[in-house]
């Protein structure tokens, strides 16, 4: 068995943490240690989400920081269940999974209709804990996982104009850009259309058992 990292990657409302719940199911019964660190949990407040732009900088980096210490503890797999819809958003976590040499799964979820998408993010009283993402920053998500999505080729030619590097600039409470971005790093990307999701709620798990016995 190969220690292994997986990366979620999907605009919310797109289901990556049932996903994550499904495979978290399969490795517990097969004894396989997992830990999965996601930064909207720092939001919860009970049994609802509040979000803070002006903390969001700080609980990513605590968020890191859980991550990394399940990596130093040799965790078997290691799931960060954030956006993850750019390159850049990944880094970190990528380049400390080669420094303790895990292997790296990303698992990449299309986006659904924009429709179903402002549906899950509605607070309501059977979902007190949905994120009310508003319908212009679910656009965006979506946009920008089209633009960003390319680089999960390590082939494709990166384009000055789109594939761009942003940093948080905690002044202003918004990203600014530094430059290019990076192709993503992994070994192999699981991408779920939307058709395929309720098939692949069975089926990641085993999936997911397979890559970090075979490698398959």
């Amino acid at each position: 068995m190969k220690k292994t990292v997986i990366i979620n990657r999907a605009v919310p409302g797109s289901g990556k943490t049932t996903i994550t719940n499904c495979i978290v199911s399969e490795l517990m019964e097969n004894d396989i240690n997992v830990a999965v660190h996601s930064t909207d949990e720092y939001f919860m407040v009970g049994n609802k989400y509040i979000f803070d732009i002006e903390k969001l900088n700080t609980y990513h980096q605590k968020n890191f920081l859980e991550f990394k210490n399940s990596i130093e503890k040799k965790i078997d797999v290691v799931i960060c269940d954030n956006t993850n819809i750019a390159s850049w958003q990944t880094e970190i976590y990528t380049q400390l999974a080669r420094e303790y040499k895990y292997q790296i799964l990303i698992i990449t979820l299309n986006p659904r209709e924009l429709e179903k998408h402002i549906e899950s993010q509605q607070v309501t009283e059977e979902k007190p804990d949905a994120h009310g993402v508003e319908e212009d920053v679910l656009k965006n998500m979506i946009h920008e996982y089209g633009l960003y999505d390319d680089l999960l080729n390590p082939k494709i030619l990166l384009n000055e104009k789109k594939h761009l590097h942003f940093i948080w600039d905690e002044k202003i409470n918004k990203k600014v850009s530094i430059g290019l971005a990076k192709h993503f790093d992994s070994d192999k990307i699981i991408r779920i259309l939307p058709d395929e999701y309720k098939e692949f709620q069975e089926t990641i798990g085993k999936k997911i058992l397979s890559f970090i016995n075979k490698g398959e």
